[in-house]
């Protein structure tokens, strides 16, 4: 091997280093930047998340409600159907309480979450 060839060996290896080089602080730099996304992501969802889930849990409370509050009028009608059948009179009237109870918790648990 002469002079010429040695330079121009010692070039091509100079240039790979120089493109591994390149390649690595590449590599590192698309590293870092998908860390700084994954922990833009994550702030982003601090801040949404609370802002959308409260809402959401007020509508499901007061959807909740309204089913409790159709249940208890259905049993109250029931009750006042049937006059004649005094043990169905009183087991329509409990379980109407009981939903007419769930549905105004239900009510109060949404006004309380709004109001947070």
């Amino acid at each position: 091997m002469d002079f010429a060839q040695a330079v121009k060996a010692a070039k091509l290896v100079g240039a790979d280093a120089l493109k591994a080089a390149k390649a690595s602080q590449y590599v590192k730099a698309a590293k870092a930047s998908q860390y700084v996304k994954i922990d833009h992501a994550k702030r982003f969802a601090q801040h949404v998340v609370p802002e959308v889930v409260r809402p959401a849990r007020v509508i499901w409370n007061q959807a909740i409600g309204a089913i409790f509050l159709l249940l208890a009028l259905s049993f109250f009608g029931y009750a006042v159907t049937k006059s004649g059948n005094p043990p169905a009179i009183a087991g329509a009237i409990f379980l109407g309480s009981v939903m007419t109870f769930f549905c105004v918790t239900s009510f109060l648990k949404a006004r309380q979450i709004s109001r947070r």
